[in-house]
């Protein structure tokens, strides 16, 4: 793979991102997930779960709109 550090995700690659993720989620989350994402900016801390974090509003969290991996979800 070339080396796209620095450069901005392009649609396809989001797209790419998301469904992988997706299926990731679908296939190996039971209850939830932390990871630690080492980036030249520092740590990224994200957690996946089938809750949302309870001290997080829900208004907070984005919703991928219907369709946008393909599968009209």
């Amino acid at each position: 793979m070339a080396d796209t550090s620095g450069a901005r995700m392009s649609d396809t690659e989001i797209r790419q991102f998301l469904a992988l993720l997706q299926r990731r989620c679908e296939t190996e989350l039971d209850q939830f997930t932390g990871l630690i994402i080492p980036t030249r900016y520092g740590d990224v801390y994200t957690t996946f779960g089938r809750e949302p974090l309870t001290e997080t509003p829900l208004q907070l969290y984005e919703h991928l709109p219907a369709g946008w991996l393909g599968d009209n979800r």
